[in-house]
């Protein structure tokens, strides 16, 4: 009786398994640009080394960007962006770990765009802070694109900006991050 009991349990267990879907990507780009003129681009930076990973059944997702990933124009201002603003040999990342509010797992069968809502927590720079944004979610063929447009201040996350460079800055930086997952 206890085999059968076990077996029982174990092919639940491996069926719930099979069917919790997970989606992973390297595919998360995060561009931001606080430059008070959006048009100048001598602070801007990109990094399309994201990492991402959504739970279908549970609307979870995380995201991971190393910091040294973002690339700027200039060498020099991508150390001080590394060494003095988000010494990132101590907070080498920035995270989100959240949900999707309005999102369901028959959005990924038909191609569209579906628009919902991330809530969760960022960590950057080694302070946690609560997290909530709109997000447009596109379905085509097979691949799901998440795209997230959001401000953040830096002083938010203790971030200290020069009083030199503050005034070329504006108060919040804008991000806009694009996460693409390939679906099976």
């Amino acid at each position: 009786m206890k085999k059968i009991l076990f077996l029982a349990f174990f092919f639940i267990l491996v069926a719930n398994l099979i069917n919790a879907q997970t989606y992973k990507t390297r595919d998360a780009n995060i561009y931001f640009n606080p430059n008070k003129d959006l048009s100048h681009k001598d602070y801007a930076s990109l990094s399309k080394e994201g990492t991402a990973v959504l739970k279908v059944e549970t609307s979870e997702v995380a995201l991971l960007v190393p910091m040294k990933t973002f690339h700027f124009n200039n060498a020099l201002l991508e150390e001080h962006f590394n060494e003095n603003y988000l010494h990132s040999n101590k907070y080498p990342n920035a995270t989100f770990k959240g949900k999707l509010n309005g999102f369901n797992k028959d959005q990924l069968t038909k191609d569209g765009v579906y628009n919902m809502s991330s809530e969760g927590q960022v960590t950057l720079h080694g302070v946690t802070k609560d997290f909530k944004a709109p997000v447009k979610m596109t379905v085509k063929g097979k691949a799901v694109t998440f795209d997230c447009s959001f401000k953040i201040k830096a002083e938010d996350y203790a971030i200290d900006i020069p009083g030199l460079v503050k005034p070329k800055l504006a108060d919040q930086t804008p991000i806009d991050a694009t996460i693409v997952f390939q679906l099976n």
